[in-house]
């Protein structure tokens, strides 16, 4: 058998935008493997030569739906022999490339532009020389083609590229995807990612959120939006994608979808208020229920006296507040919500300023008596914030009789509750049942957060009630099986989040939305033929959604005990999506240290659709997650782990990624080396095909069924349902 020639293979991550969809693609840097170098001994197997990157920076203008991005990155040879490759850059599908330019060290290189049959032919040709099945992931992309050399021994290669394309708008939104998959060309972790977009825009730009990473975004005015991802030391593993919406001048609505064959749809809702509202801020009421017991002592019980005393501030005359601090037993400022006069406001910053934290937890009754302070004649919707650190220790300390009881209160208030747990001593299945029965949310602040900032960065979130009771009416569209499973209210500056599966054809759908602004009726129609956009493309949905209905169903179990039923379905979702779960340990990693499994406290959040970047940064990033050897432990001290949700750890692998991956809408596990789908333990396909690896029928298949390609670039040893037919690729 003829030697596997060495190569290097290296991620140069550049910016991508889908049109008509399909996966972004990296800039490759591959050596020629002719002539034929004085190249050491052969590496040992599943081991190959490659490059090191030393930084990856991104800067991306998008102006009118123009994107033009400049990728500056340096490539490190740290072998003691010279390389001589070539640069292949895959292309988005369907992109219409202009002012494209390519440097090396600040040179300018002259590149080829390969169409996208040409491009397959190149993969292919470098898939055969170079046992690399990763490259497939890039068939049916054109490409853009250059010779490097050389690439001295123990010395840097900068390489940049600058490039624009318009970017189509879909669905009423703007899809924006950056590849930044390099986990299976870089041989070590890149020291520094930075990518930076901005946005620039006619109207305001509104919506602007990743359901891939956890971004930062900056405004400046509400024409424009920078948004920021920077990670040190990583292996990016997923594309970021991003979209953004220019605003309407009423409440704007979208709708991504997705959908295969002659399954029920997958779809994202997407509601966004003005970026300016039309009126004053309608009024509202606040109530304050605040752990004053001893171990909120110290620099903690100053915090939350800060974001008070913040809330306070703001309060308009109109609007009512109460404030109630309890330890064993709760202590109000006023038996009633008051208004939020000059004196009240004063006396309310006085009560606040003299608290001292003491005593146990008596969590039951002090949200007994806040409920009951809230005003029989409310002026606007009432919001609970409540805010503890710890588990309760005095009066009732049942979980689901603590949830059951502020339901019965709160039948009266009718107040949305949202809650804080600070710390890891959180009784997180309290705080997420006590957020999902009575219309809120949950917070989690880890002990070395800001509390102040928290609560405040809140507080401004929902000062500003655009509308409340909220109902959705579909016509002509069945949409269901949605989470968050009610409708919360919307605030000036936010959006709402919905992921459901639905019947029916989208183009021939309409949408009402209504509720209630200031008392009064409000109510919005939209034709979803304009608002909304299916494709095959979006594939990232029906994972997003099961992670949320996961997020769902272990809520039940917590709240309600464990039942077969709920059970079987949280396998059934985990082993359709490769999400790791307590019940589901045929995820484990087989081998390589074990990682944190993400928090069970925050699957309450990402049911109730609290943070969608959140979700999904943890369902890009967990591969190789380890789950918890039984349901004991979804204890409280692992509400900790809610960063490890947002930075999710991945065990080495071969190929870069752990026990499990999702590609394409498929869910696969590496077993003994081969990549296997985990539908076909379940559904085994009738028909089975055989293929050896980078043999002539193995390509002859690839040419046949493109479609093959992106679950072929797993390995070298895959397992794949396509089309009714069970292929089995081999060595």
């Amino acid at each position: 058998m003829r030697q596997k020639l060495c190569y290097a293979a290296v991620a140069l991550a550049a910016l991508s935008v889908l049109l008509a969809g399909g996966a972004g693609a990296d800039g490759i840097i591959i050596p020629y493997p002719y002539p034929i170098p004085p190249w050491p001994k052969p590496p040992p197997p599943q081991e190959r030569y490659s490059l090191d990157i030393k930084y990856h920076h991104v800067e991306t203008v998008i102006e009118d739906q123009v994107a033009t991005t400049h990728v500056d990155e340096v490539f490190k040879n740290p072998y003691n022999f010279d390389v001589e490759g070539v640069y292949i850059f895959p292309l988005p599908k369907g992109a219409a490339v202009d002012r494209f330019s390519l440097k090396v060290d600040g040179k300018p290189v002259e590149g080829t532009m390969l169409e996208a049959d040409e491009a397959a032919a190149e993969y292919l040709k470098l898939v055969s020389q170079n046992k690399d099945p990763a490259l497939l992931e890039y068939i049916g992309r054109g490409a853009v083609k250059a010779r490097i050399y050389p690439i001295p021994a123990k010395s840097e290669k900068r390489v940049e590229i600058t490039y624009s394309e318009l970017l189509r708008y879909d669905g009423g939104l703007v899809k924006f995807v950056y590849p930044l998959d390099t986990e299976r060309f870089s041989r070590e972790p890149i020291e520094d990612v930075d990518v930076k977009v901005n946005i620039k825009a006619a109207g305001a730009v509104e919506s602007v959120f990743s359901p891939s990473h956890k971004i930062q975004l900056e405004r400046k005015s509400p024409t424009t939006a920078e948004v920021k991802y920077h990670v040190k030391n990583a292996k990016p593993a997923e594309d970021l994608i991003l979209y953004y919406r220019v605003g309407d001048a009423e409440m704007g609505a979208s709708v991504l979808a997705h959908k295969e064959g002659g399954e029920d749809g997958f779809a994202i809702l997407i509601i966004t208020p003005p970026a300016a509202t039309r009126a004053a801020p309608e009024p509202k009421e606040l109530i304050f229920v605040l752990d004053i017991s001893g171990s909120m002592a110290g620099e903690k019980i100053e915090q939350v006296k800060g974001a008070v005393k913040y809330c306070l501030n703001q309060l308009a005359p109109a609007d009512r507040f109460n404030i109630v601090a309890f330890n064993e037993q709760p202590t109000l400022f006023s038996d009633r919500a008051v208004a939020a006069t000059a004196a009240n406001v004063s006396a309310g910053l006085d009560f606040v300023g003299k608290l001292a934290a003491g005593g146990g937890t008596n969590i039951d009754g002090a949200l007994a008596k806040g409920l009951a302070s809230a005003s029989a004649e409310p002026v606007g919707p009432t919001m609970v914030v409540f805010l503890t650190d710890g588990k309760p220790t005095v009066g009732e300390r049942n979980v689901a009789d603590i949830v059951a009881n502020a339901v019965a209160a709160n039948e009266t208030a009718n107040a949305r509750l949202f809650s804080f747990g600070v710390g890891y001593n959180v009784k997180a299945e309290l705080l997420d049942g006590l957020g999902r029965k009575n219309g809120g949310t949950t917070h989690y602040v880890e002990p070395n957060e800001d509390i102040e900032l928290a609560v405040t960065s809140f507080y401004d979130k929902i000062s500003k009630p655009v509308l409340t009771n909220v109902e959705l009416a579909w016509e002509k569209v069945k949409f269901y099986d949605s989470y968050p499973s009610s409708v919360p209210d919307i605030f000036a500056g936010t959006q709402l989040t919905i992921l459901g599966r639905y019947k029916g054809e989208l183009a021939d759908g309409t949408l009402g939305v209504s509720g209630e602004r200031a008392g009064k009726a409000e109510s919005y129609r939209y034709e979803l033929g304009t608002v909304a956009g299916e494709s095959r493309d979006n594939k990232y949905i029906p994972a997003l959604w099961a992670t949320r209905k996961i997020g769902f169903l272990l809520e039940q179990i917590k709240l309600e005990g464990e039942d077969k039923e709920l059970i079987d379905a949280i396998v059934k979702l985990s082993k359709r999506y490769g999400i790791p779960t307590p019940y589901t340990s045929y995820l484990v990693e087989e081998t390589g240290p074990a990682v944190k499994h993400p928090a069970p406290a925050v699957w309450g959040a990402l049911a109730g659709g609290e943070d969608l970047a959140a979700a999904g940064a943890w369902m890009k990033g967990r591969d190789g997650l380890r789950a918890p050897a039984s349901a004991a432990e979804l204890s409280v001290r692992e509400s900790k782990a809610i960063g490890d949700l947002k930075r999710a750890a991945v065990a080495p692998s071969p190929y870069g990624g752990g026990a499990a991956r999702y590609v394409e809408g498929k869910s696969f596990r590496l077993a003994a080396g081969t990549w296997r789908e985990l539908a076909l333990d379940d559904e085994p396909s009738q028909s089975v095909v055989e293929v050896e690896f980078a043999s002539k029928e193995y390509f002859d298949l690839l040419q046949e069924h493109p479609g093959l390609a992106p679950y072929f670039a797993l390995g070298e040893k895959v397992e794949v349902s396509f089309g009714g037919v069970t292929y089995r690729v081999k060595l």
